[in-house]
């Protein structure tokens, strides 16, 4: 809805291949508004095969994309929409990949985790002072609830009870997750 503000109306007839080529000389934003509004629904169709994604991604990857596409297609090639939705469909796929490899990851974590509660550590009875679990979140310019969903995710609270806590809906806990993966992830084990 904010894109179809800056758009030229004269432009609006224009196809997507004209559309590229227009854009790929001046680079101006209301071309590429346009093409967004002309290739919304098919980003959201293509978004429906792949799981893990939210609608921010959803989008942000789009317009991402769609100016990648819009700068390098070739016309005669093929259609401006096929080469889109491939494009878009791997970076999608690429996406989706990463969250399962973090899935697989918090797997292994879980059964390492099994193992220290084997040995006599129980990480959920220890607070983040005991073992400066605090200190090393800090480090990585954490947010105070950041800082507050890895303490209750410790102390084992479902993430159910931890949006009550927070008083944010799952959707919004979701996306806390996924900025917290990024953040922290120079703390994976690499494999």
């Amino acid at each position: 809805k904010l894109l179809s503000s800056i758009i030229v109306d004269e432009d609006r007839e224009m196809t997507l291949e004209q559309i590229s080529e227009g854009y790929r000389e001046s680079l101006n934003p209301s071309l590429l508004a346009l093409a967004f509004e002309k290739t919304h629904k098919l980003i959201i169709n293509i978004s429906y095969r792949y799981y893990g994604l939210t609608e921010d991604d959803i989008i942000s990857f789009g317009l991402e994309k769609l100016d990648y596409c819009l700068i390098n297609y070739k016309s005669g090639q093929a259609l401006f929409t096929t080469y889109f939705t491939t494009v878009l469909s791997s970076k999608f796929r690429e996406e989706t990949q990463a969250l399962n490899t973090q899935k697989r990851k918090a797997i292994f974590y879980s059964d390492s985790y099994e193992v220290m509660i084997e040995n006599g550590y129980d990480l959920i009875a220890a607070t983040c002072e005991d073992i400066g679990m605090e200190d090393t979140l800090i480090s990585y310019n954490l947010t105070q609830r950041e800082l507050t969903y890895c303490e209750l995710i410790m102390k084992n609270y479902s993430n159910a009870e931890i949006s009550e806590i927070l008083e944010v809906s799952i959707m919004t806990l979701s996306n806390m997750r996924k900025k917290l993966r990024q953040k922290l992830s120079p703390l994976a084990l690499g494999f």
